[in-house]
């Protein structure tokens, strides 16, 4: 097993697969597969375990992850989790590789605007009723990784309360 990545080296985009494939070489390059609308994300898995993920962004094709250009750098909302083979699980944001479990020392998340975002994000939350960073991140425009963090924030100040479990990245004002 080589290094692992830190980062997503986005090379390009391809048409199909195969052509995707053959563009990556190491761990954390990836190309986006688009014909007519984003059909997924190859990523060689950032672990150094030289399997080629295919990441779905096509919701017509069942679970969907969403990808977000807005930096120039890609964002994929929800974190990758791979059941099997080398079982990494990560998050990318702005082109950052944040690990989960394995690998986390080392993880650098990228930098943005948070205070602002706290503001915007305090005057959205409502009181008593839960909802989403992803949910609150669409309605801000914002990438949800950062209203999950704005939102974690928040909390610490207790000008907001958050879920536990399944909703433990969905919030409320205090």
């Amino acid at each position: 097993m080589s290094m692992v990545a830190r980062k997503v080296n986005l090379l390009g985009a391809a048409e199909y697969r195969e052509d995707g494939r053959k563009m990556l070489a190491a761990p954390g390059d990836a190309v986006v597969i688009q014909r007519g609308t984003l059909r997924s994300l190859l990523i060689r898995c950032p672990d150094g375990c030289g399997e080629t993920l295919v990441v779905n962004l096509d919701p017509r094709a069942g679970k969907a992850w969403s990808l977000d250009m807005r930096t120039g750098r890609p964002t994929l909302y929800p974190s990758v989790w791979r059941d099997g083979g080398c079982g990494s699980h990560f998050i990318v944001w702005r082109g950052y590789l944040l690990w989960c479990d394995r690998f986390e020392e080392g993880n650098v998340e990228p930098t943005f605007d948070l205070v602002t975002l706290e503001q915007r994000m305090l005057a959205s939350l409502r009181r008593r009723e839960l909802r989403s960073a992803e949910e609150i991140a669409t309605d801000l425009d914002e990438i949800p990784w950062e209203a999950s963090r704005a939102g974690q924030m928040l909390v610490r100040q207790k000008l907001a309360i958050c879920g536990s479990g399944r909703q433990r990245d969905w919030f409320a004002l205090a």
